[in-house]
């Protein structure tokens, strides 16, 4: 995932992880909601279960996803202030 010399993070690579991600918690969402109404339980077990393939799907699967965000972020940061001691000389 990316040049490890650089720690640029693949770009396309999140890209294919979101969408992958997005199509997990589709079919988990489409799955969740048949099993629920073919068990005749209350819809709020929807909501409970859905929280749970959040905690324990999505949201691992995305931590690449926010490391390379808060990377990003970071070097931004890194380069403003840069920009700043140069432009304040």
């Amino acid at each position: 995932m990316g040049d490890p010399a650089l720690g640029v993070p693949d770009t396309y690579a999140l890209r294919r992880r979101v969408l992958l991600t997005g199509l997990v918690a589709m079919a988990l969402f489409l799955a969740l909601g048949w099993v629920i109404a073919w068990l005749e339980v209350d819809e709020a077990w929807l909501l409970i279960g859905m929280a749970l393939v959040y905690l324990l799907v999505v949201r691992p699967m995305l931590r690449p996803v926010r490391d390379a965000i808060r990377l990003r972020r970071r070097l931004a940061y890194s380069a403003y202030l840069a920009e700043r001691e140069k432009g304040a000389k």
